[in-house]
């Protein structure tokens, strides 16, 4: 087939096809008098209305994004506000704390100082050597020098030091407390089989209230029910409750020393009642202003009170 012929056929061909229109596009309505009215939009305004469309869909959708990102960041600033909100209030709250440790510490060095040297003077062995000599070491254990560590790890670092320091000045001196008042002539026995001083004769810390308080005797930790003895032969003179002491005890051993003991759980005597030396008078509780099974044990002389370890020692059991 020429290419004549093909030019001719495909003539043809475009002559049936319908004529191309430009693209355009109207609006029609009535008037309220019925008659036809509109409007008709070239293929010219129509491609500027629709690329204006394209650019408003355009900026609709980076304006959207922007949004989103501003909330984000918004949402992001005020997590960080809540979170050091509560890092500077923990810090504030950790410097506090150990502000206040680090003074009762100094207290508590210079009392275990003090005992040290009592004892060393009085030629008296300190019991558990290894833990009087962990107590010096931990206080010469301070380090310092530049650090990249935030103050929060800092303080929690010697916090967790101090609280250690402190658990062995207690354990030391509590040996060294027992082994400097274990000088009771035996005259008065320990008024427990066993037990452990939880707080000594004087002044000592409010287990209620805070601050200070002036403590009249001794407090003896042990199970509760465990027998209380006299610690000498005397009369009853009370026996019953008594305040802050809850079921409370007191006999005259006739020699000027009136012997008392505290927050039983019960009481085993009577008012004018004679007891001996080792006799049962009543059982460890924690009646009364107390916060545990104790035994406050207790010496009165002259109308005020004296350390009941000057006569009485846990080594001498009222038997």
């Amino acid at each position: 087939m020429d290419k004549e012929k093909m030019n001719g056929r495909w003539q043809r061909f475009r002559a049936l096809l319908p004529s191309p229109r430009p693209l355009h596009a109207s609006i029609s309505w009535q008037d309220r008098d019925g008659n036809a009215r509109g409007f008709r939009i070239g293929p010219r305004m129509l491609g500027v209305l629709l690329g204006g469309f394209a650019l408003c869909l355009m900026a609709l959708a980076v304006c959207s994004g922007l949004l989103l990102r501003a909330y984000e960041q918004q949402q992001e600033l005020q997590n960080y506000r809540a979170d050091y909100g509560v890092y500077t209030e923990r810090l504030a709250k950790l410097m506090d704390n150990n502000e206040k440790l680090q003074r009762e510490l100094s207290q508590v060095v210079r009392l275990e100082n003090a005992v040290r040297d009592k004892l060393k003077k009085d030629g008296v062995p300190i019991s558990e050597q290894n833990v009087d000599a962990e107590s010096q070491r931990l206080d010469q254990s301070g380090k310092g020098g530049p650090s990249t560590a935030d103050a929060l790890t800092v303080l929690e670092v010697q916090d967790e030091i101090n609280w250690k320091r402190l658990a062995y000045k207690k354990e030391n001196l509590s040996n060294m407390l027992l082994a400097l008042s274990a000088t009771g002539d035996g005259t008065y026995g320990w008024p427990l089989d066993g037990g452990e001083i939880s707080s000594f004769y004087g002044l000592r810390a409010d287990p209620f209230g805070g601050g200070a308080e002036n403590h009249p005797g001794i407090d003896i930790a042990a199970d509760y029910g465990t027998p209380v003895k006299a610690s000498a032969a005397g009369v009853v003179q009370q026996a019953g409750w008594n305040g802050g002491y809850g079921r409370f005890v007191s006999i005259d051993h006739g020699t000027g020393l009136t012997t008392c003991y505290g927050h039983m759980s019960a009481i085993a005597v009577a008012p004018g009642q004679q007891v001996a030396r080792g006799q049962v008078i009543g059982y460890v509780g924690s009646s009364g202003y107390s916060t545990g099974p104790h035994l406050h044990f207790e010496m009165r002389e002259g109308g005020g009170t004296v350390n009941p370890l000057q006569y009485a020692s846990p080594a001498r059991q009222a038997r």
